[in-house]
């Protein structure tokens, strides 16, 4: 008993409690039950709307986009409001690729006391990706505003106009919200702020993870409708710089005040044909409603005048209340960590604990824990991909027993930071180890101030409360002296549960939106900084009970490393894709119609247990003749030609006119196949499209960079029905060129011999999945 001591433990036993406790508070809330009062919001309500929405898929084009569509026309009619379809067509220009469609966005008003004032804006997409019921996304956010919509009728009357917009065509590039946003003239008129609601999963805590710029005002008074909402700057300001979107960006875009909320759990279930109802979390769908109806009901009363403030940070430390101030008290905050800890410095080495060469030195050893921990990170990501190669079908190696990866990353990670640190302990005194990583950390500070203003909260105030931790505990205490006493334990505590409260939500958030992909780096990075923070009561635990010796106890590493081995265990015992755990696949049929020849092709490169009776001899490589633009590698193998029963695009030249550098061609293109939802266009980038539909092509966007098509131009064309599409292209010089036109219609042909999908796979997401394509190239 004499190398155990049971005091040397609790610090760190009261931190992984303390963990606990800050994950546990962040789930959704309990769903409130139909027997509410009328003017609550009860999840178990909303869930019927999302039984009837994600019956079935409903992407754009299909039948079943119309049955959601008018059910939703008929339901906020049913509700007493004002409703509207803005059926339109929409064009936009992102990363070089020129996408169009036809969109009907469905708009509910529900008027104020006061017409004519600016009012709100709640946005929610109704459709959904090609072979996903949508219940996540964004059948939940739909779902949340029709009861959001019936609480409020079943209450006093709000004092502005309140709209909601379920926007058509998210899933192919915003397109409904782009629709809804053009006239930036009557949204400044009719809007005053505007909210999003989102899913990518089925469940998880609703997060405010985006604002629009100059958000003091907006998010203050969100703060006050609901004090306890889970949100963060720092996923803004991460988010911000992502390639993603939702319909929030294009109103954003209008200089539109607003908040954007969504949850990330259960990220396997993404865009996936088990993104069902019965799947759904009500708890999510609670507060997601818990969000909306209080927001709408403060905004809808309160002067919604543009006032732009200075942006704010905010942040929910365990999950239990909104913090939000002015940014640039942040910088306050990083002077006064940085000042402390140089208090802290400099009696440490007043005092013989510290010397600066140990101190450098700590700082060193804490990038070499980084530098471990991203090497372990990636080694987990290699091993995953190459133990499980089906997880590669699915969003970032996303299976469904990912949490189990995430705990192994976390206590491997933890296993070789700490077996790294107790090594050291053999070179460096603790307080050169827990004041060198403090350090860094706060170099870190000050690059995170400048280049992220709104998350210096991060480590600011971990710093700050370590630092002054550190200082304090120093203060009457003998040099040169190490023991492990109360009063160290005290500020060990003080030191690091502010790093718990604000980090560990974080992490967990982190993890699963990054899966088992590149992201996990990045969350290599996180686990780095928290690990470093936690130093002050994972250092005595490393040490030798009785410190008569140099070097580490290994109880830490040994047990993180065995919880790390149980994690990989519990992780392969659910590697086997079943009935209710299925596995993903991709593949899909396309006919060259002037070749008559078809072929099956997949995305992945290898065939899985099904896919194998269309791929028996493939071919892994591009495919020119049949995607021009294509400079992806594509599994590929010939098969029947079905050329009786699919017929091709058509391309009808309406005009062809001569202009002083070329030729101006005016096309109609066609699908003679009625189940055909989107064509896809190609040609020479040596002509060049001016219209769609009558609609002027815009230049590209240059905030995104542009997506490799090779020597040839695309276009993506949804929900273009039998009457097809006309098209105005200008070409430079007389001479002819090739047009290539693909439609694409749901599902495989019926091919004889062909095995049914069994109930372990399901389609893999995308608009090419599981599609019958047929692609007719035209001389002009």
């Amino acid at each position: 008993m004499t190398h155990f001591r049971v005091s040397r433990w609790l610090p760190l036993a009261g931190v992984l409690l303390f963990v606990a406790l800050s994950l546990y508070v962040a789930n959704p809330p309990r769903p409130v039950a139909a027997t509410a009062p009328a003017t609550a919001f009860s999840a178990e309500r909303a869930m019927r709307e999302v039984a009837v929405i994600a019956r079935r898929p409903h992407s754009i084009g299909t039948p079943d986009h119309d049955r959601v569509r008018d059910y939703l026309v008929q339901r906020c009619r049913a509700l007493g409001l004002r409703v509207t379809v803005q059926d339109t067509t929409v064009v936009s220009n992102d990363a070089g690729t020129v996408v169009g469609a036809r969109v009907q966005n469905v708009v509910a008003l529900l008027p104020g006391r006061t017409p004519g004032q600016p009012g709100v804006l709640v946005l929610s997409h109704y459709d959904s990706q090609p072979h996903t019921p949508g219940a996540g996304d964004d059948g939940a956010g739909v779902a949340a505003a029709l009861e959001t919509m019936r609480a409020l009728r079943a209450g006093p009357p709000l004092a502005h106009d309140v709209r909601w917009v379920f926007t058509d065509g998210e899933e192919i590039g915003l397109m409904g919200a782009r629709a809804y946003a053009a006239d930036t003239a009557r949204l400044r008129r009719e809007v005053g702020v505007v909210l999003n609601f989102e899913g990518r999963g089925n469940e998880g805590p609703a997060t405010l993870f985006e604002v629009s710029p100059g958000n003091g005002w907006v998010v203050g008074e969100f703060a006050k409708a609901v004090p306890g909402a889970f949100g963060s700057s720092l996923f803004y300001e991460v988010y911000r710089h992502l390639p993603n979107d939702t319909d929030f960006t294009a109103f954003r875009a209008s200089g539109l005040p607003g908040l954007n909320f969504a949850f990330v759990g259960g990220y396997s279930y993404y865009h996936s044909p088990v993104d069902t109802p019965g799947r759904l979390h009500p708890g999510t769908v609670q507060q997601q409603g818990d969000y909306m109806l209080p927001a709408v009901r403060h905004f809808g009363n309160i002067p919604l005048v543009r006032t732009p403030a200075p942006d704010s940070t905010f942040f929910n430390p365990l999950g239990l209340w909104l913090v939000q101030y002015d940014a640039r008290w942040d910088y306050l905050l990083t002077l006064g960590a940085g000042l402390l800890l140089a208090a802290a410095a400099v009696q440490a080495r007043r005092q013989g604990r510290l010397r600066l060469r140990g101190w450098l030195g700590g700082a060193l050893a804490w990038v070499g824990g980084l530098l471990l921990l991203v090497a372990t990170a990636w080694g987990l990501t290699r091993l995953v991909a190459g133990a499980y190669p089906q997880y590669a079908v699915f969003y970032d190696h996303s299976f469904y027993n990912v949490r189990a990866y995430h705990l192994a990353f976390v206590a491997l990670g933890t296993a070789v930071f700490a077996a790294y640190y107790a090594g050291l302990l053999r070179w460096l005194r603790p307080d050169s180890l827990a004041g060198g990583a403090l350090l860094v950390l706060a170099a870190l500070q000050v690059l995170v101030q400048v280049k992220a203003p709104t998350t210096g909260f991060l480590l600011g105030f971990p710093l700050l409360f370590g630092a002054a931790a550190w200082w304090w505990s120093l203060r009457g205490s003998p040099p040169a002296v190490e023991r492990v006493g109360p009063s160290q334990r005290a500020w060990a505590w003080l030191w690091v549960l502010p790093a718990v409260a604000l980090l560990a939500p974080g992490l967990s958030i982190l993890l699963t939106t990054a899966g088992v992909g590149p992201l996990l780096l990045g969350a290599a990075f996180f686990l780095a900084v928290l690990l470093g923070l936690l130093l002050p009561v994972l250092l005595p635990a490393l040490r030798r009970a009785d410190a008569s010796g140099p070097g580490g106890h290994w109880a830490v590493p040994g047990v993180s490393g065995l919880v790390a081995m149980g994690a990989l265990v519990a992780a392969h015992a659910r590697s086997t894709p079943t009935a209710e755990f299925p596995q993903q696949t991709h593949v899909l049929y396309i006919l060259d119609a002037d070749k008559r020849q078809a072929y099956w092709v997949s995305s992945t490169p290898h065939a899985d247990a099904w896919t194998r009776q269309f791929f028996t001899a493939p071919t892994f490589r591009t495919m020119p003749t049949l995607f021009p633009g294509g400079l992806r590698p594509l599994l590929h193998q010939k098969a029947p030609s079905l050329t009786l029963t699919l017929t091709a695009p058509t391309v009808e030249v309406v005009a062809d006119s001569a202009l002083p550098t070329g030729r101006h061609l005016r096309l109609l293109v066609r699908s003679s196949r009625p189940d055909a939802v989107s064509l896809l266009l190609q040609w020479p980038r040596s002509a060049r499209l001016v219209r769609v539909a009558g609609h002027v092509v815009p230049l590209p966007d240059a905030a995104k960079p542009p997506v490799p098509t090779g020597a040839y131009a695309t276009l993506l064309y949804y929900a273009a029905g039998t009457a097809g599409v006309r098209l105005e292209i200008e070409t430079i010089g007389p001479g002819a060129f090739e047009l290539v036109a693909v439609d694409r219609s749901l599902g495989l042909p019926a091919v004889p011999g062909i095995q049914p999908l069994p109930a372990t796979m399901i389609p893999a997401p995308g608009s090419g999945s599981f599609t019958t394509q047929v692609k007719k190239g035209v001389k002009l």
